[in-house]
Protein backbone atom coordinates (compact mmCIF):
# COMPACT_ATOMS: atom_id res chain seq x y z
CA UNK A 1 0.00 0.00 0.00
CA UNK A 2 1.38 3.46 -0.91
CA UNK A 3 1.23 5.98 1.80
CA UNK A 4 0.18 9.29 -0.36
CA UNK A 5 2.37 12.03 0.73
CA UNK A 6 0.73 15.38 0.30
CA UNK A 7 3.10 17.44 -1.78
CA UNK A 8 0.56 18.46 -4.12
CA UNK A 9 -0.71 21.68 -2.50
CA UNK A 10 2.78 23.44 -1.53
CA UNK A 11 4.09 22.54 -5.32
CA UNK A 12 0.75 23.88 -6.62
CA UNK A 13 0.56 27.25 -4.31
CA UNK A 14 4.14 28.00 -5.78
CA UNK A 15 2.43 27.45 -8.97
CA UNK A 16 -0.50 29.86 -8.15
CA UNK A 17 2.23 32.58 -6.97
CA UNK A 18 4.45 32.21 -10.22
CA UNK A 19 1.38 33.05 -12.35
CA UNK A 20 0.33 35.53 -9.92
CA UNK A 21 3.39 37.29 -9.64
CA UNK A 22 3.66 37.17 -13.79
CA UNK A 23 -0.28 38.83 -13.97
CA UNK A 24 1.41 41.65 -11.35
CA UNK A 25 3.96 42.06 -13.47
CA UNK A 26 2.06 42.78 -16.55
CA UNK A 27 -0.72 44.49 -15.13
CA UNK A 28 0.95 46.89 -12.74
CA UNK A 29 -1.35 49.95 -14.15
CA UNK A 30 -4.30 47.68 -13.22
CA UNK A 31 -3.97 45.29 -9.56
CA UNK A 32 -8.06 45.01 -9.58
CA UNK A 33 -7.50 41.31 -10.17
CA UNK A 34 -5.12 40.58 -7.59
CA UNK A 35 -6.92 39.37 -4.34
CA UNK A 36 -5.42 40.98 -1.73
CA UNK A 37 -3.01 39.28 0.98
CA UNK A 38 -5.11 37.30 3.80
CA UNK A 39 -5.14 38.52 7.47
CA UNK A 40 -3.55 35.97 9.95
CA UNK A 41 -7.62 36.02 11.48
CA UNK A 42 -8.56 34.63 7.82
CA UNK A 43 -5.98 32.07 7.38
CA UNK A 44 -6.53 31.04 10.99
CA UNK A 45 -10.25 30.48 9.74
CA UNK A 46 -9.27 28.70 6.43
CA UNK A 47 -6.95 26.49 8.59
CA UNK A 48 -9.98 25.81 10.68
CA UNK A 49 -12.23 24.44 7.63
CA UNK A 50 -9.70 22.30 6.90
CA UNK A 51 -10.07 20.63 10.37
CA UNK A 52 -13.39 19.81 10.35
CA UNK A 53 -14.83 17.44 13.06
CA UNK A 54 -15.00 14.01 11.64
CA UNK A 55 -18.10 12.47 10.57
CA UNK A 56 -19.53 10.12 13.17
CA UNK A 57 -21.24 7.05 12.22
CA UNK A 58 -22.63 4.59 14.87
CA UNK A 59 -22.72 0.62 14.05
CA UNK A 60 -23.57 -1.71 16.05
CA UNK A 61 -22.08 -5.60 15.63
CA UNK A 62 -24.95 -8.10 16.39
CA UNK A 63 -23.37 -11.40 14.47
CA UNK A 64 -22.62 -12.76 18.15
CA UNK A 65 -19.85 -14.68 20.04
CA UNK A 66 -17.31 -13.08 22.23
CA UNK A 67 -15.17 -10.00 20.62
CA UNK A 68 -11.75 -9.41 21.94
CA UNK A 69 -12.33 -6.15 22.61
CA UNK A 70 -15.90 -5.47 24.22
CA UNK A 71 -17.91 -2.27 24.16
CA UNK A 72 -16.48 0.65 26.02
CA UNK A 73 -12.82 -0.93 24.89
CA UNK A 74 -11.06 2.42 24.14
CA UNK A 75 -9.49 -0.17 21.22
CA UNK A 76 -12.32 0.39 19.06
CA UNK A 77 -11.62 4.55 18.56
CA UNK A 78 -8.04 4.32 19.19
CA UNK A 79 -6.84 1.53 17.10
CA UNK A 80 -4.29 2.48 13.95
CA UNK A 81 -6.89 1.15 11.66
CA UNK A 82 -9.64 3.47 12.77
CA UNK A 83 -7.22 6.81 13.00
CA UNK A 84 -5.85 5.50 9.13
CA UNK A 85 -9.74 5.70 8.50
CA UNK A 86 -10.16 8.95 9.60
CA UNK A 87 -7.22 10.45 8.19
CA UNK A 88 -8.06 9.42 5.14
CA UNK A 89 -11.71 9.98 4.95
CA UNK A 90 -12.78 11.83 7.92
CA UNK A 91 -15.06 9.87 9.21
CA UNK A 92 -15.56 7.90 12.46
CA UNK A 93 -17.27 4.73 13.83
CA UNK A 94 -18.49 4.61 17.26
CA UNK A 95 -19.09 1.06 18.36
CA UNK A 96 -21.34 -1.02 20.42
CA UNK A 97 -20.13 -4.62 20.16
CA UNK A 98 -22.92 -7.62 21.35
CA UNK A 99 -21.38 -10.33 22.82
CA UNK A 100 -23.17 -13.69 23.63
CA UNK A 101 -26.05 -14.14 21.55
CA UNK A 102 -26.09 -11.05 19.43
CA UNK A 103 -29.73 -11.63 17.50
CA UNK A 104 -31.64 -11.73 20.66
CA UNK A 105 -29.74 -8.31 22.30
CA UNK A 106 -30.53 -6.86 18.59
CA UNK A 107 -34.33 -8.00 18.38
CA UNK A 108 -34.46 -5.52 21.69
CA UNK A 109 -32.09 -2.56 20.26
CA UNK A 110 -34.52 -2.67 17.39
CA UNK A 111 -37.79 -2.66 19.07
CA UNK A 112 -36.79 0.00 21.21
CA UNK A 113 -36.28 2.37 17.90
CA UNK A 114 -33.05 3.50 19.29
CA UNK A 115 -30.86 1.77 16.49
CA UNK A 116 -27.52 2.84 15.25
CA UNK A 117 -26.38 4.50 11.77
CA UNK A 118 -25.05 0.72 10.32
CA UNK A 119 -25.66 -3.08 11.72
CA UNK A 120 -23.90 -5.58 10.98
CA UNK A 121 -25.72 -9.02 11.48
CA UNK A 122 -26.07 -12.51 10.12
CA UNK A 123 -29.21 -12.64 8.64
CA UNK A 124 -31.02 -9.00 6.68
CA UNK A 125 -34.37 -10.83 6.06
CA UNK A 126 -36.30 -8.78 9.41
CA UNK A 127 -34.70 -5.45 8.97
CA UNK A 128 -35.46 -5.23 4.95
CA UNK A 129 -39.45 -6.42 5.75
CA UNK A 130 -39.52 -3.85 8.33
CA UNK A 131 -38.09 -1.06 6.27
CA UNK A 132 -35.07 -0.48 9.12
CA UNK A 133 -32.54 -1.04 6.19
CA UNK A 134 -32.60 1.14 3.24
CA UNK A 135 -32.16 0.84 -0.52
CA UNK A 136 -28.40 0.72 -1.55
CA UNK A 137 -28.99 1.21 -5.13
CA UNK A 138 -28.81 4.86 -5.55
CA UNK A 139 -26.01 5.65 -3.49
CA UNK A 140 -24.02 2.58 -4.65
CA UNK A 141 -24.12 4.23 -7.98
CA UNK A 142 -22.69 7.88 -6.93
CA UNK A 143 -20.41 6.89 -3.98
CA UNK A 144 -19.64 3.25 -4.60
CA UNK A 145 -17.60 2.63 -8.00
CA UNK A 146 -15.36 0.40 -6.34
CA UNK A 147 -17.75 -1.70 -4.59
CA UNK A 148 -19.81 -1.86 -7.50
CA UNK A 149 -16.20 -3.32 -9.01
CA UNK A 150 -15.38 -5.87 -7.00
CA UNK A 151 -18.50 -7.38 -6.28
CA UNK A 152 -18.99 -7.59 -9.42
CA UNK A 153 -22.20 -9.61 -10.93
CA UNK A 154 -22.91 -10.46 -7.23
CA UNK A 155 -24.82 -7.36 -6.95
CA UNK A 156 -27.22 -9.39 -8.38
CA UNK A 157 -27.83 -12.06 -6.15
CA UNK A 158 -28.29 -9.34 -2.78
CA UNK A 159 -31.13 -7.58 -4.66
CA UNK A 160 -34.68 -8.33 -3.62
CA UNK A 161 -38.24 -9.24 -5.98
CA UNK A 162 -38.58 -5.29 -5.61
CA UNK A 163 -35.22 -5.17 -7.56
CA UNK A 164 -33.56 -2.93 -4.59
CA UNK A 165 -29.98 -4.06 -2.63
CA UNK A 166 -30.56 -3.59 1.31
CA UNK A 167 -27.39 -5.18 2.29
CA UNK A 168 -23.59 -6.22 1.58
CA UNK A 169 -21.96 -8.78 2.35
CA UNK A 170 -18.09 -9.72 3.74
CA UNK A 171 -16.13 -12.72 2.36
CA UNK A 172 -17.41 -12.33 -0.63
CA UNK A 173 -15.22 -13.22 -4.05
CA UNK A 174 -14.02 -10.47 -5.41
CA UNK A 175 -14.68 -10.24 -9.05
CA UNK A 176 -12.04 -12.77 -11.04
CA UNK A 177 -10.40 -13.44 -7.96
CA UNK A 178 -8.62 -17.47 -7.19
CA UNK A 179 -8.71 -18.49 -3.93
CA UNK A 180 -5.89 -20.06 -2.30
CA UNK A 181 -5.30 -23.57 -1.94
CA UNK A 182 -7.76 -25.11 0.68
CA UNK A 183 -10.36 -28.06 1.24
CA UNK A 184 -10.13 -31.47 1.27
CA UNK A 185 -7.67 -33.80 -0.26
CA UNK A 186 -5.88 -37.15 0.19
CA UNK A 187 -3.08 -36.39 2.63
CA UNK A 188 -0.43 -38.95 2.77
CA UNK A 189 2.19 -38.24 5.45
CA UNK A 190 5.71 -37.41 4.24
CA UNK A 191 8.42 -39.80 5.71
CA UNK A 192 6.47 -43.00 4.81
CA UNK A 193 5.75 -41.46 1.17
CA UNK A 194 9.11 -40.84 0.40
CA UNK A 195 10.01 -43.85 1.85
CA UNK A 196 8.41 -45.96 -1.00
CA UNK A 197 10.07 -44.04 -3.49
CA UNK A 198 7.04 -41.35 -4.18
CA UNK A 199 5.31 -42.38 -6.02
CA UNK A 200 2.34 -40.99 -8.57
CA UNK A 201 -0.73 -40.48 -7.22
CA UNK A 202 -3.19 -39.13 -9.90
CA UNK A 203 -5.70 -41.71 -10.17
CA UNK A 204 -7.96 -44.00 -7.88
CA UNK A 205 -5.48 -46.79 -8.77
CA UNK A 206 -2.55 -45.27 -8.16
CA UNK A 207 -4.10 -44.54 -4.81
CA UNK A 208 -4.91 -47.83 -3.89
CA UNK A 209 -1.91 -49.39 -5.37
CA UNK A 210 -0.01 -46.82 -3.17
CA UNK A 211 -1.87 -47.94 0.16
CA UNK A 212 -1.73 -52.13 -0.68
CA UNK A 213 2.32 -50.83 -0.67
CA UNK A 214 1.87 -48.93 3.13
CA UNK A 215 -0.06 -52.46 4.14
CA UNK A 216 2.75 -54.66 3.08
CA UNK A 217 6.32 -52.29 4.45
CA UNK A 218 4.53 -50.69 7.35
CA UNK A 219 1.49 -53.50 9.37
CA UNK A 220 2.75 -51.97 12.84
CA UNK A 221 4.09 -48.83 14.14
CA UNK A 222 7.63 -48.79 15.91
CA UNK A 223 6.18 -49.59 19.49
CA UNK A 224 3.99 -52.28 18.02
CA UNK A 225 0.40 -50.80 17.37
CA UNK A 226 -1.43 -51.10 14.05
CA UNK A 227 -0.90 -48.89 11.84
CA UNK A 228 -3.56 -47.92 8.97
CA UNK A 229 -3.23 -47.31 5.67
CA UNK A 230 -6.06 -45.00 5.35
CA UNK A 231 -8.21 -43.89 8.27
CA UNK A 232 -10.27 -41.00 9.20
CA UNK A 233 -13.24 -40.01 11.59
CA UNK A 234 -17.04 -39.98 11.44
CA UNK A 235 -18.25 -36.22 11.27
CA UNK A 236 -21.29 -34.28 9.80
CA UNK A 237 -23.22 -35.69 7.66
CA UNK A 238 -20.98 -37.96 5.43
CA UNK A 239 -17.11 -37.88 6.87
CA UNK A 240 -14.98 -39.92 6.04
CA UNK A 241 -16.54 -40.92 2.61
CA UNK A 242 -17.42 -36.98 1.89
CA UNK A 243 -13.93 -36.45 0.66
CA UNK A 244 -14.00 -38.98 -1.47
CA UNK A 245 -17.05 -37.77 -3.75
CA UNK A 246 -15.17 -34.42 -3.61
CA UNK A 247 -12.40 -35.94 -5.45
CA UNK A 248 -14.94 -37.32 -7.56
CA UNK A 249 -16.99 -34.09 -8.16
CA UNK A 250 -19.53 -33.23 -6.05
CA UNK A 251 -19.38 -30.17 -4.73
CA UNK A 252 -17.65 -31.06 -1.10
CA UNK A 253 -20.67 -30.50 1.57
CA UNK A 254 -23.32 -29.86 -0.61
CA UNK A 255 -24.61 -33.41 -1.14
CA UNK A 256 -25.81 -32.28 -4.72
CA UNK A 257 -24.23 -33.21 -8.20
CA UNK A 258 -24.93 -30.97 -11.02
CA UNK A 259 -25.31 -32.59 -14.09
CA UNK A 260 -24.50 -31.56 -17.65
CA UNK A 261 -27.87 -30.37 -18.45
CA UNK A 262 -27.76 -28.07 -15.23
CA UNK A 263 -30.56 -29.65 -13.26
CA UNK A 264 -29.25 -30.90 -9.17
CA UNK A 265 -29.54 -34.09 -8.17
CA UNK A 266 -28.33 -35.44 -5.16
CA UNK A 267 -24.68 -37.33 -5.52
CA UNK A 268 -25.27 -40.58 -4.79
CA UNK A 269 -27.21 -40.32 -8.62
CA UNK A 270 -24.07 -38.73 -10.26
CA UNK A 271 -22.53 -41.24 -12.98
CA UNK A 272 -19.32 -41.95 -10.95
CA UNK A 273 -21.32 -42.72 -7.38
CA UNK A 274 -20.96 -46.10 -7.44
CA UNK A 275 -17.82 -46.37 -8.83
CA UNK A 276 -16.64 -44.22 -5.94
CA UNK A 277 -18.50 -46.32 -3.10
CA UNK A 278 -17.36 -49.58 -4.78
CA UNK A 279 -13.30 -47.69 -4.57
CA UNK A 280 -13.95 -47.43 -0.74
CA UNK A 281 -16.24 -50.98 -0.36
CA UNK A 282 -12.64 -52.21 -1.78
CA UNK A 283 -9.98 -50.51 0.38
CA UNK A 284 -12.21 -52.05 3.84
CA UNK A 285 -12.89 -55.59 2.63
CA UNK A 286 -8.77 -55.47 1.91
CA UNK A 287 -8.18 -53.97 5.05
CA UNK A 288 -6.35 -51.13 3.64
CA UNK A 289 -8.87 -48.39 5.38
CA UNK A 290 -9.06 -47.99 9.31
CA UNK A 291 -12.72 -49.82 10.31
CA UNK A 292 -13.39 -47.25 12.95
CA UNK A 293 -13.26 -44.35 10.34
CA UNK A 294 -17.17 -45.02 9.80
CA UNK A 295 -17.72 -44.88 14.09
CA UNK A 296 -14.70 -42.73 15.86
CA UNK A 297 -15.61 -39.09 16.77
CA UNK A 298 -12.29 -36.74 15.42
CA UNK A 299 -11.56 -36.67 19.24
CA UNK A 300 -11.06 -40.15 19.98
CA UNK A 301 -9.18 -40.45 16.35
CA UNK A 302 -7.17 -38.14 16.95
CA UNK A 303 -6.21 -39.34 20.58
CA UNK A 304 -5.99 -43.33 19.27
CA UNK A 305 -5.09 -42.83 15.94
CA UNK A 306 -3.42 -39.63 14.54
CA UNK A 307 -1.23 -38.81 17.57
CA UNK A 308 0.31 -41.90 18.35
CA UNK A 309 1.58 -41.76 14.80
CA UNK A 310 -0.93 -45.08 13.40
CA UNK A 311 -2.17 -42.61 10.32
CA UNK A 312 -0.34 -43.72 7.39
CA UNK A 313 -2.78 -41.48 5.08
CA UNK A 314 -6.25 -39.48 5.68
CA UNK A 315 -8.57 -38.03 3.52
CA UNK A 316 -10.50 -35.15 4.75
CA UNK A 317 -9.57 -31.69 5.29
CA UNK A 318 -6.19 -30.25 5.29
CA UNK A 319 -6.12 -28.75 8.63
CA UNK A 320 -7.50 -31.80 10.13
CA UNK A 321 -3.90 -33.47 10.01
CA UNK A 322 -1.78 -30.45 9.60
CA UNK A 323 -0.94 -29.24 13.28
CA UNK A 324 -0.16 -33.06 14.26
CA UNK A 325 3.80 -32.25 13.15
CA UNK A 326 3.93 -30.36 16.75
CA UNK A 327 2.76 -33.13 18.80
CA UNK A 328 5.37 -35.21 16.49
CA UNK A 329 8.16 -33.18 17.08
CA UNK A 330 7.15 -32.50 20.89
CA UNK A 331 7.16 -36.22 21.80
CA UNK A 332 10.87 -36.45 19.91
CA UNK A 333 9.90 -39.67 17.36
CA UNK A 334 12.53 -40.56 15.33
CA UNK A 335 12.60 -38.81 12.06
CA UNK A 336 9.91 -36.43 13.61
CA UNK A 337 10.85 -33.69 11.12
CA UNK A 338 9.25 -35.42 8.24
CA UNK A 339 6.02 -36.70 9.65
CA UNK A 340 3.93 -34.06 8.65
CA UNK A 341 1.10 -34.53 5.68
CA UNK A 342 1.31 -33.63 2.37
CA UNK A 343 -1.50 -33.00 0.52
CA UNK A 344 -2.72 -35.25 -2.71
CA UNK A 345 -5.47 -34.70 -5.19
CA UNK A 346 -6.42 -37.71 -7.17
CA UNK A 347 -9.20 -38.38 -9.71
CA UNK A 348 -11.87 -41.39 -10.33
CA UNK A 349 -11.95 -42.46 -14.33
CA UNK A 350 -15.58 -41.42 -14.59
CA UNK A 351 -15.37 -38.90 -12.27
CA UNK A 352 -15.74 -34.77 -13.26
CA UNK A 353 -12.92 -32.30 -11.73
CA UNK A 354 -12.54 -32.39 -8.12
CA UNK A 355 -14.33 -29.53 -6.06
CA UNK A 356 -12.44 -29.22 -3.06
CA UNK A 357 -12.53 -25.36 -2.16
CA UNK A 358 -15.93 -23.58 -1.48
CA UNK A 359 -16.40 -19.76 -2.26
CA UNK A 360 -19.10 -17.51 -2.90
CA UNK A 361 -19.14 -14.84 -5.18
CA UNK A 362 -22.22 -13.69 -2.79
CA UNK A 363 -20.37 -13.70 0.40
CA UNK A 364 -22.06 -14.26 3.97
CA UNK A 365 -23.34 -12.22 6.89
CA UNK A 366 -24.53 -9.02 6.36
CA UNK A 367 -24.40 -4.88 6.61
CA UNK A 368 -27.32 -2.64 6.41
CA UNK A 369 -27.50 1.15 6.39
CA UNK A 370 -30.17 2.09 8.58
CA UNK A 371 -33.41 4.41 7.94
CA UNK A 372 -32.01 6.00 11.48
CA UNK A 373 -28.69 7.33 9.48
CA UNK A 374 -28.37 11.35 9.34
CA UNK A 375 -25.30 10.66 7.01
CA UNK A 376 -25.83 7.73 4.26
CA UNK A 377 -23.13 9.20 1.95
CA UNK A 378 -20.89 8.94 4.35
CA UNK A 379 -21.53 5.42 5.10
CA UNK A 380 -21.90 4.24 1.13
CA UNK A 381 -17.93 6.13 1.24
CA UNK A 382 -16.78 4.53 4.01
CA UNK A 383 -17.86 0.90 2.77
CA UNK A 384 -16.92 1.52 -0.73
CA UNK A 385 -13.23 2.39 0.40
CA UNK A 386 -13.16 -0.87 2.50
CA UNK A 387 -13.67 -2.62 -0.72
CA UNK A 388 -11.09 -1.29 -2.84
CA UNK A 389 -7.16 -3.24 -2.49
CA UNK A 390 -5.66 -0.07 -0.06
CA UNK A 391 -9.11 -0.04 1.75
CA UNK A 392 -8.82 -4.18 2.57
CA UNK A 393 -5.19 -4.47 2.95
CA UNK A 394 -5.21 -1.81 5.29
CA UNK A 395 -8.95 -3.49 7.67
CA UNK A 396 -6.63 -7.09 7.36
CA UNK A 397 -3.55 -6.42 8.58
CA UNK A 398 -3.32 -2.69 10.06
CA UNK A 399 -1.67 0.37 8.68
CA UNK A 400 1.68 0.07 6.97
CA UNK A 401 4.85 0.37 9.37
CA UNK A 402 3.58 -1.60 12.02
CA UNK A 403 3.70 -5.34 11.70
CA UNK A 404 4.40 -4.84 7.49
CA UNK A 405 6.35 -2.77 5.50
CA UNK A 406 6.69 -2.20 1.47
CA UNK A 407 9.74 -4.32 0.19
CA UNK A 408 11.27 -5.49 -3.19
CA UNK A 409 7.56 -4.00 -4.32
CA UNK A 410 4.93 -5.55 -2.45
CA UNK A 411 4.08 -5.78 1.27
CA UNK A 412 6.22 -7.90 3.70
CA UNK A 413 6.15 -8.69 7.22
CA UNK A 414 8.77 -7.14 9.73
CA UNK A 415 10.71 -9.91 11.06
CA UNK A 416 10.17 -9.09 14.63
CA UNK A 417 6.02 -9.33 13.98
CA UNK A 418 6.80 -12.69 11.47
CA UNK A 419 9.11 -14.35 14.20
CA UNK A 420 6.24 -13.30 17.32
CA UNK A 421 3.42 -15.33 14.23
CA UNK A 422 5.70 -18.07 13.86
CA UNK A 423 6.44 -18.43 17.44
CA UNK A 424 2.37 -18.56 17.86
CA UNK A 425 1.58 -15.29 19.81
CA UNK A 426 -2.11 -14.87 20.38
CA UNK A 427 -3.81 -12.85 17.59
CA UNK A 428 -5.09 -10.51 20.10
CA UNK A 429 -2.08 -9.01 20.79
CA UNK A 430 -1.18 -8.03 17.78
CA UNK A 431 -5.13 -7.13 17.06
CA UNK A 432 -4.56 -5.02 20.01
CA UNK A 433 -1.29 -3.35 17.84
CA UNK A 434 -2.68 -3.33 14.42
CA UNK A 435 -6.26 -3.05 14.70
CA UNK A 436 -5.88 -5.70 12.46
CA UNK A 437 -9.12 -7.71 11.32
CA UNK A 438 -11.83 -5.87 13.18
CA UNK A 439 -12.72 -3.49 10.03
CA UNK A 440 -12.44 -6.55 8.01
CA UNK A 441 -15.86 -7.81 9.06
CA UNK A 442 -17.88 -5.22 7.90
CA UNK A 443 -17.35 -5.99 4.10
CA UNK A 444 -14.04 -7.21 3.46
CA UNK A 445 -13.04 -9.83 1.69
CA UNK A 446 -10.11 -12.12 2.54
CA UNK A 447 -10.62 -14.90 -0.62
CA UNK A 448 -8.38 -14.56 -3.59
CA UNK A 449 -5.00 -12.46 -3.82
CA UNK A 450 -3.70 -9.24 -3.78
CA UNK A 451 -2.31 -7.40 -7.17
CA UNK A 452 1.55 -8.18 -5.33
CA UNK A 453 0.42 -11.88 -5.35
CA UNK A 454 0.05 -11.43 -1.20
CA UNK A 455 -2.82 -13.07 0.67
CA UNK A 456 -4.79 -10.47 2.05
CA UNK A 457 -3.76 -11.69 5.46
CA UNK A 458 -0.15 -11.36 5.37
CA UNK A 459 0.31 -13.58 8.41
CA UNK A 460 -1.67 -16.76 6.29
CA UNK A 461 1.02 -16.14 3.13
CA UNK A 462 2.66 -19.26 3.45
CA UNK A 463 5.05 -16.79 1.12
CA UNK A 464 5.23 -14.12 3.81
CA UNK A 465 5.84 -16.42 6.21
CA UNK A 466 7.64 -18.64 4.11
CA UNK A 467 6.04 -21.56 5.59
CA UNK A 468 7.13 -24.83 2.75
CA UNK A 469 4.40 -26.92 3.69
CA UNK A 470 1.53 -24.57 2.93
CA UNK A 471 2.91 -23.57 -0.50
CA UNK A 472 2.86 -27.11 -1.52
CA UNK A 473 -1.03 -27.19 0.24
CA UNK A 474 -1.79 -24.27 -2.22
CA UNK A 475 -0.02 -25.88 -5.02
CA UNK A 476 -1.79 -28.88 -5.00
CA UNK A 477 -5.49 -27.56 -4.03
CA UNK A 478 -5.92 -24.38 -5.36
CA UNK A 479 -6.96 -25.19 -8.45
CA UNK A 480 -9.55 -27.45 -7.42
CA UNK A 481 -11.91 -24.08 -6.14
CA UNK A 482 -15.68 -24.25 -6.72
CA UNK A 483 -17.82 -21.44 -6.77
CA UNK A 484 -20.71 -22.46 -4.64
CA UNK A 485 -23.24 -19.12 -5.80
CA UNK A 486 -26.06 -20.83 -7.08
CA UNK A 487 -25.97 -23.97 -5.16
CA UNK A 488 -26.54 -21.89 -1.61
CA UNK A 489 -29.56 -21.68 0.24
CA UNK A 490 -31.44 -24.24 -2.48
CA UNK A 491 -34.20 -25.01 0.10
CA UNK A 492 -35.25 -21.19 0.37
CA UNK A 493 -39.24 -20.86 0.39
CA UNK A 494 -40.21 -24.64 0.07
CA UNK A 495 -43.07 -26.03 2.03
CA UNK A 496 -43.42 -27.95 4.79
CA UNK A 497 -43.76 -31.39 2.77
CA UNK A 498 -40.55 -30.58 0.82
CA UNK A 499 -38.85 -29.65 3.29
CA UNK A 500 -39.69 -32.84 5.27
CA UNK A 501 -38.58 -34.56 2.18
CA UNK A 502 -35.33 -33.66 2.61
CA UNK A 503 -34.75 -34.20 5.89
CA UNK A 504 -35.93 -37.56 5.04
CA UNK A 505 -33.70 -37.65 1.94
CA UNK A 506 -30.41 -36.49 4.27
CA UNK A 507 -30.96 -39.21 7.04
CA UNK A 508 -31.30 -41.52 4.33
CA UNK A 509 -27.86 -40.61 2.18
CA UNK A 510 -25.75 -40.37 4.87
CA UNK A 511 -26.58 -43.39 7.16
CA UNK A 512 -27.24 -45.73 3.80
CA UNK A 513 -24.23 -45.36 2.21
CA UNK A 514 -22.25 -47.37 4.49
CA UNK A 515 -24.15 -50.85 4.02
CA UNK A 516 -22.79 -50.12 0.71
CA UNK A 517 -18.88 -49.54 1.80
CA UNK A 518 -19.09 -52.47 4.06
CA UNK A 519 -20.62 -54.86 2.12
CA UNK A 520 -18.92 -58.01 2.27
CA UNK A 521 -18.72 -58.56 -1.13
CA UNK A 522 -18.37 -56.82 -5.09
CA UNK A 523 -21.47 -58.20 -5.77
CA UNK A 524 -23.50 -57.48 -1.76
CA UNK A 525 -21.83 -53.83 -2.83
CA UNK A 526 -23.72 -53.64 -6.00
CA UNK A 527 -26.85 -54.61 -4.71
CA UNK A 528 -26.52 -52.36 -1.65
CA UNK A 529 -26.15 -49.37 -3.98
CA UNK A 530 -29.34 -49.98 -6.01
CA UNK A 531 -31.19 -50.32 -2.94
CA UNK A 532 -29.78 -46.92 -1.80
CA UNK A 533 -30.61 -45.11 -4.56
CA UNK A 534 -33.74 -46.77 -4.43
CA UNK A 535 -34.60 -45.93 -1.15
CA UNK A 536 -34.12 -42.26 -1.62
CA UNK A 537 -36.24 -41.79 -4.45
CA UNK A 538 -39.00 -43.69 -2.23
CA UNK A 539 -37.97 -40.73 0.35
CA UNK A 540 -39.24 -37.98 -1.80
CA UNK A 541 -35.50 -37.20 -3.21
CA UNK A 542 -37.19 -36.62 -6.87
CA UNK A 543 -38.94 -34.11 -5.58
CA UNK A 544 -36.63 -32.28 -3.75
CA UNK A 545 -34.05 -32.19 -6.81
CA UNK A 546 -36.90 -30.65 -8.62
CA UNK A 547 -37.04 -27.94 -6.24
CA UNK A 548 -33.21 -27.63 -5.79
CA UNK A 549 -33.12 -27.21 -9.24
CA UNK A 550 -35.46 -24.57 -9.91
CA UNK A 551 -33.88 -22.35 -7.24
CA UNK A 552 -30.81 -23.33 -8.68
CA UNK A 553 -31.62 -22.18 -12.22
CA UNK A 554 -33.31 -18.41 -10.31
CA UNK A 555 -30.31 -17.86 -8.80
CA UNK A 556 -28.25 -18.28 -12.16
CA UNK A 557 -30.45 -16.18 -13.37
CA UNK A 558 -30.14 -13.48 -10.72
CA UNK A 559 -26.59 -13.40 -11.17
CA UNK A 560 -26.39 -13.27 -14.68
CA UNK A 561 -28.91 -10.02 -14.37
CA UNK A 562 -31.55 -11.95 -16.79
CA UNK A 563 -34.17 -12.85 -14.27
CA UNK A 564 -37.39 -11.01 -15.00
Amino acid sequence: MKVIRKMMAPIAAAALCFTVLGACSNNAATNNNVEPAKTNNQASAQQDVQKDEPIVLSIVNSAGGTPNFPTGDAFWEENPVAKALEEKLNIKLQWDVYSGVGKDKLNVTLASGDYPDLIMLSDPARVIADKIAIPLNDLIEEYGPDLKKKYGSALNLLKQEDGNIYHLTNSYLPEGATPPGYGYSLQVRKDIYDALGSPKLETSDDVYNYLKQVKEKYPKTSDGQTMYPLSGYNRNWGSPYFGMIAMAGSPADSKIYIGPDNTVKYWAKAPWAQEVLQFYNKLYREGLVDPEAFTQDYATWQKSKLYPARVAAHIGGWNQTYDVLKTYTDAKLPNAENMYFENVVFKFPSGDKPALFSVSKKGTGAIIITDKCKNPEAAMKLLNYLTTEEGNFLAMNGPEGIQWEMKDGKPALKQSYLDRWIAGEKQVNIEKETGMGHYARIVGSDLGRTSWGTYWILKDDPIATNDTRAQQRDQALSPYWYDATTIGDLMVGADTDTLNKQQAVDKRLYENAFSVILAKTEAECAAEFAKFVKDLDAAGAEQVEAYMTKMHQKYEQQLSGTQG
